[in-house]
């Protein structure tokens, strides 16, 4: 406290210590009964000696638990109360090597000791609540405090006594380094969005605790007394006082018991999911994934007298029905949070972008330049080529906002893609693709991968969609968001089209009634264009609520026989969006067999993978068999590095110096950047990403998106953590949240080159199960996570900087801002 709360303390004010002391660690990760009652023998002493007023013990987790109360007269006992609990930690030590539960080794061990300094008043008695987070990490509460003193939707308290409250939130990276100033911020009722901005994301920011404002607490001389505290770097432990305005026992339970997840797991770097779990559950091992959260309360009385035996209550090992139904419900979702394995957004992001410079690190020069014009490894894959499907995407422009593309956009492509047919750039049209709001370009031809042709002919196509809306005054939102950026600036729209009398004539027969019947209108518009008698169409910045000018994206693969090729499209997605379905069916068809059946019959003995540090502009070559553990840790930092392709290995041996003569057919192909002919050959990642992929790495891939559930950034502004849903084409609009939306399809080629046939995957009745699965566990987390907490919403160094957001935390956290605290610890 500081010195005016301190001065201001009632004479009558009592004072909670409680100390974690991490025994666990070296008594096999559970504290022994003897331990708890040598612990409990010695506390009494001090008790009868008048040194605490009382005291509780237990065993959570790993932690010795200690709880000690008195009657705070100056603030030299606060000290002595911790002075206690380091040496009450260390006689339970030596009580564990005398009875052979530890080596003497132990004694030199370090607790890691941690404290929480709770003090409050009395008013005749006072009812204590306090939780503990056994498996989590320093922000595990954020989302239970924020539920209970800030959410409307929540707690009644507000509500029924009218009260408001102040919060003081911390940074976590400055407690992490022990720093004697902390960065800490107040918010208080007028501030919840700027309170949430910060406390949503628990691995930076720790809301420590809340002060009533309002009410009977937020006046008088209890008005300088917390409400809750919060502290603990792992296993954190939360305490407040109840009723009379504060929250009910039972709205505290409600936080304590409600699903969500937070940080936890080793070293705070995985997202853990709350369990409400009783005494004996809590001394149980962790699981994976989860954290299980003990609470007890009280009623102290007589100047911070705890009672005895089982007037201190277990909180979760009453109404044992409604406790389980909450761990069978938080099982469910954890489950499908610990089968992201190693990638985000299971492992945070700090730890996977550090595994991930790690491993950049090592690999040295390996992570070469990408090459900014002709791809030496990508000519050679097309001179051994007959033909190549190339996918070339884009968004320009929504009919309602970022929802599907216009209607007359299907027939101007389908005109464009008839005249580059009839001028031999390509063999087939068959299959134009839509997903949500982008449109692709599905077409087989001769000219091998990273065809300029073949892209500036697809830039080309978007720009004549472009302009027909210009010329028939439509507003589409967005209208060429993809495609308007630095390299179009003082261009007009006709020229980037390049429009043709072939294309022109071609239009009647492709576009909907109501366009047809304006087509005088477009041939004036052209005549003048090409007469120069009309000053074209200006580029201009395309209306719309997230980042444009991105480029097209593409995936292409040159293929040296007809066989069929899977296609995996997503909408309201980034190119992370591939990084674990791809890394999980790679193992899939290498462990059942049908990759290496399929290298066989090409000559392969392996598979590489061509990994892209999108940041960067560098790219390296690592083998499946040999490097996987560099794959994934390379892979699970989801926004640093992307797949880009999948390629056979030909030699026996991986030899990395060799790329030339170790490579042969690309197997898998993403979309992981930008056309180089609207990028300039800067290479960043692409949002929406698409994907072509040989037969045994395809059908891995959707048998992923029937059976497994994921989550990856995206929605209509990347700014949540969704799975996106496996839908038939017809359905897939991002509509509800514009959560994603992913689609698959089969391209089956004749002996000629052409597309014989166009199967559609999700379409497929056994999708059905997938697709409930997807809605019911996205809506379960999404409500558990309020739609803000991370891993829901994005976490402050995911969230587009151009977002409101984002301009929003530089603000808050600036060195003069309007939120510094004047409370001190």
């Amino acid at each position: 406290m500081n010195s005016q709360s301190q001065a201001n303390k009632p004479a009558s004010q009592s004072y909670i210590s409680i100390g974690s002391l991490d025994l666990g660690s070296f008594l096999g990760g559970r504290i022994p009964s003897v331990l708890l009652d040598r612990a409990r023998k010695n506390l009494q002493k001090k008790t009868e000696e008048g040194e605490i007023k009382g005291f509780w013990v237990q065993g959570f987790g790993g932690d010795l638990h200690l709880h000690l109360s008195t009657t705070l007269t100056d603030s030299s006992q606060i000290s002595h109360l911790e002075d206690i609990i380091l040496e009450i930690g260390s006689d339970a030590v030596k009580g564990a090597v005398a009875e052979g539960l530890c080596s003497a080794a132990a004694k030199e061990q370090s607790l890691n000791a941690r404290f929480l300094r709770f003090p409050y008043t009395e008013r005749g008695a006072e009812p204590i609540f306090v939780t503990k987070a056994i498996n989590g990490s320093w922000g595990f509460f954020n989302r239970s405090i924020f539920n209970l003193f800030f959410n409307p939707d929540k707690g009644s308290g507000r509500r029924i006594e009218g009260n408001d409250f102040l919060a003081v939130v911390e940074s976590i990276e400055d407690l992490k380094e022990g720093k004697k100033e902390v960065r800490t911020y107040e918010f208080g009722p007028g501030n919840i969005n700027e309170l949430l901005a910060l406390v949503a994301d628990a691995e930076l920011w720790r809301l420590s605790r809340v002060y009533a404002v309002r009410g009977k607490f937020g006046i008088g001389e209890l008005k300088n007394e917390p409400a809750a505290v919060v502290e603990g770097s792992f296993n954190p432990v939360m305490i407040g006082r109840s009723q009379s305005g504060l929250p009910a026992v039972g709205e505290y339970t409600q936080a304590a018991a409600e699903f969500c997840f937070g940080p936890g797991g080793p070293q705070g770097s995985y997202r853990v999911g709350l369990v409400p779990s009783t005494f004996e559950e809590a001394a149980l091992p962790i699981s994976d994934g989860v954290c299980k959260v003990a609470a007890y309360a009280y009623q102290s009385y007589g100047g911070g007298q705890i009672p005895e035996g089982p007037d201190v209550v277990d909180i979760f090992s009453q109404n044992r029905p409604e406790t389980c139904r909450v761990q069978r419900e938080a099982a469910r979702l954890i489950k499908h949070m610990v089968g992201h394995g190693e990638f985000e957004p299971y492992l945070n992001p700090r730890t996977a972008e550090h595994r991930a410079s790690q491993q950049a690190e090592q690999l040295g020069e390996r992570l070469a330049e990408i090459p900014s014009g002709s791809d030496p490894l990508v000519e050679t894959a097309n001179q051994n080529s007959q033909f190549t499907l190339s996918d070339i995407k884009a968004d320009a422009g929504g009919k309602v906002g970022h929802t599907s593309i216009p209607n007359h956009y299907r027939g101007i492509a389908e005109a464009s893609l008839q005249e580059a047919k009839a001028q031999g750039l390509i063999f087939d049209t068959s299959a134009f693709v839509e997903v949500g709001d982008d449109e692709h370009l599905l077409m087989s031809h001769q000219r091998g991968a990273d065809s300029n042709e073949i892209h500036l002919f697809s830039h080309r196509t978007f720009f004549r969609q472009v302009w027909v809306a210009e010329v028939l005054g439509y507003k589409w939102y967005g209208l060429g968001q993809d495609l308007v950026g630095e390299s179009t600036e003082g261009r007009t729209t006709e020229e980037l089209a390049n429009l043709t009398d072939d294309f022109i004539n071609l239009l009647p027969e492709y576009l909907p009634p109501v366009e047809r019947e304006r087509m005088d209108d477009l041939k004036k518009a052209y005549q003048e264009w090409k007469s120069d008698k009309g000053e074209g169409h200006k580029v201009e910045p395309a209306f719309s609520g997230n980042v444009s000018g991105q480029g097209p994206g593409f995936a292409e693969l040159p293929l040296n026989q007809p066989e069929s090729v899977g296609l995996l499209a997503i909408d309201k997605a980034g190119p992370s969006a591939f990084n674990l379905p791809i890394w999980w069916s790679l193992n899939q068809a290498a462990s059942d067999g049908s990759l290496f059946g399929y290298l066989e019959g090409i000559g392969g003995k392996g598979a590489v993978i061509e990994i892209w540090d999108v940041e960067n502009h560098r790219r390296v070559f690592l083998d499946l068999a040999s490097e996987g553990q560099v794959i994934r840790d390379l892979l699970g930092a989801i926004e640093k590095f992307n797949v880009k392709r999948v390629w056979a290995r030909t030699s026996e041996e991986w030899n990395p110096s060799q790329l030339e003569s170790s490579l042969g057919n690309v197997l898998l192909s993403a979309s992981t950047e930008k056309l180089a002919v609207i990028s300039g050959g800067e290479y960043l990642g692409k949002d929406d990403p698409v994907l072509l992929a040989v037969e045994p790495l395809a059908r891995a891939l959707n048998l992923f998106m029937r059976d497994q559930f994921y989550m990856t950034q995206g929605d209509g502004r990347g700014s949540h953590f969704m799975f996106p849903t496996p839908l038939p084409f017809e359905d897939a609009i991002a509509t509800i949240n514009s959560r994603g939306v992913a689609v698959s399809a089969w391209v089956t080629f004749d002996a000629s080159g052409e597309i014989s046939k166009f199967e559609d995957v999700f379409a497929d009745p056994s999708y059905e199960l997938a697709r409930d699965r997807a809605y019911s566990i996205n809506k379960a987390i999404w409500d558990a996570q309020g739609g803000n907490f991370v891993p829901v919403g994005v976490g402050a160094d995911k969230v587009e900087q151009s977002y409101p957001l984002a301009k929003t935390l530089s603000t808050i956290t600036t060195d003069d801002s309007e939120f510094i605290s004047q409370r001190k610890s």
